[in-house]
């Protein structure tokens, strides 16, 4: 079945453009699964493009990346988008993975219970590690934290259930710290320490499925000479 897909980032500063490409590679993921997908990006994501998108295209699935905390997701320098208990409630009858620091606190459970159908994000700050010169595409650090999103996003697509999509991010968090355990790399503790943070934090909440639960959210700080990506505010 061909499902209504949407994806949304803004793109202003390193982390974004990082996230920018994640997120393009959902949307081709997407399409070569048969799906329609609409996105709207840099410039184009913004609130009033996406409440036309949603009246319009009425999509099923949402990918929203952007800066985020426990409350609200931001798009361009950012600029509240989705706020819990004040404008939350557009996204009623539908599923949505934001792809944000915190959001999996607050701003998750509050959309599912504005009816919506299902909501995932994170409940600590997605962190990654980065090296110059900072190209998402060739970048080997940052790439577990790309699959980390990339790969379970799809696996939603693919199964409509969220606990797979939960299951998924455990198990490719799980085989990139392994490999990241073998080489002999002076960076690959910082990768462990921040795919263990990710991997921890994963959360959703569902009107179908249910929630995992004993979670042990890590406050684990990538320190250092390493540049840490952070989609928190």
């Amino acid at each position: 079945m061909s499902l209504r897909v949407l994806t949304l980032d803004s793109v202003f500063d390193l982390p974004t453009t990082y996230l920018a490409y994640w997120m393009s590679k959902i949307a081709e993921g997407a399409r070569r699964m048969g799906h329609q997908v609409l996105s709207l990006r840099g410039g184009d994501a913004t609130i009033n493009n996406l409440t036309a998108a949603i009246d319009s295209y009425n999509p099923q699935f949402l990918f929203i990346g952007g800066h985020g905390n426990e409350e609200t997701i931001t798009t361009t320098n950012l600029q509240p988008l989705i706020v819990a208990c004040t404008n939350d409630q557009i996204l009623s009858n539908r599923q949505t993975y934001f792809i944000s620091c915190l959001t999996g606190v607050g701003l998750v459970p509050s959309v599912v219970s504005k009816k919506g159908i299902a909501a995932a994000g994170f409940t600590a700050e997605y962190v990654w590690v980065v090296s110059p010169p900072y190209l998402p595409a060739q970048d080997i650090y940052a790439k577990p934290f790309e699959r980390m999103i990339v790969k379970p996003a799809l696996e939603v697509l693919r199964t409509g259930s969220w606990s797979s999509w939960y299951n998924k991010l455990q198990s490719v968090g799980d085989e990139e710290e392994a490999a990241w355990l073998r080489r002999d790399d002076p960076l690959a503790s910082q990768v462990v320490l921040s795919i263990r943070q990710d991997r921890n934090a994963a959360t959703f909440v569902s009107t179908e499925e249910e929630q995992p639960g004993g979670l042990d959210i890590s406050t684990l700080v990538v320190a250092g000479y390493v540049l840490k990506a952070l989609l928190g505010g």
